[in-house]
C-alpha cells in the first residue's frame, strides 16, 4: 500500500513538474513578445532618436534577438505541451484558464497586426515632382511618385503641382499611402 502511493505522488510530482514548465516557458514566450513589442514602439518615437542616437538603436536590439528566441521558447513551449497531454491527456479548463487564454490572443492579434503593417512602411527621400494635389474633407494629400502622401494644410497651399521639391515622405507598401516629414523647394 505504502509503494503504491509513494508511486502515485511521484507520478502527481511528475505532472506538476511538466505543468509547471510549459507554464514558464508560455511566460517567457510572451515576456519576448511582448519585450519586444515595446521596444519596438518606443524605436519609433523621434524624441528618443533625437535625444540618444545609441539608445535608439539599442532599442532594437531585442527584436533582433527575438527572431532567434521566440522559436527556441515557442519550440520547448509546445515540447512540455505535448509532453503532458500524451501522458495525461488534455486538462480540464475552468473560466479563469479560459479568460486567460483568450485575452492572450486578443493582446497578440494586434501585436502581430501592428507590427506586419510596421514592417511594410518605407521611407524614401530625394528630389520629387508633385503630381497632384488632392483635398477631402478637412484632409490633404499630394501624389508624390504615384504614392498619396498626407500633408498638413499649410504644406498643401505652399506646394505647386508639377514642380520639383527636396523631400522627404513615409510610405506603406500596403495601402501605397504615407506621410510626409520634410520638403523643401528647389530654385530652379
Amino acid at each position: 500500500m505504502k509503494i503504491e502511493m509513494k508511486f502515485k505522488n511521484e507520478g502527481e510530482q511528475e505532472k506538476q513538474n511538466i505543468w509547471k514548465a510549459q507554464r514558464t516557458s508560455l511566460y517567457w514566450l510572451l515576456g519576448i513578445i511582448y519585450f519586444t513589442f515595446l521596444s519596438l514602439q518606443l524605436g519609433r518615437v523621434q524624441a528618443i532618436s533625437d535625444f540618444n542616437y545609441s539608445l535608439h538603436e539599442m532599442l532594437y536590439i531585442p527584436a533582433t534577438l527575438s527572431l532567434f528566441l521566440v522559436p527556441i521558447a515557442l519550440l520547448i513551449y509546445i515540447y512540455f505541451v505535448m509532453k503532458f497531454v500524451r501522458k495525461w491527456g488534455l486538462p480540464k479548463l475552468n473560466i479563469i484558464t479560459s479568460v486567460k487564454a483568450v485575452v492572450i490572443i486578443v493582446s497578440l492579434i494586434p501585436i502581430f497586426t501592428i507590427t506586419i503593417y510596421q514592417s511594410k512602411e518605407i521611407s524614401t527621400g530625394g528630389v520629387f515632382m508633385v503630381e497632384q494635389k488632392i483635398q477631402e474633407d478637412n484632409k490633404y494629400f499630394l501624389i508624390l511618385n504615384g504614392k498619396k502622401i498626407k500633408v498638413s494644410m499649410n504644406e498643401f497651399h505652399l506646394v505647386e503641382e508639377n514642380r520639383r521639391y527636396l523631400g522627404t515622405y513615409i510610405w506603406n507598401s500596403q495601402t501605397e499611402r504615407g506621410k510626409l516629414e520634410t520638403i523643401e523647394s528647389i530654385l530652379e
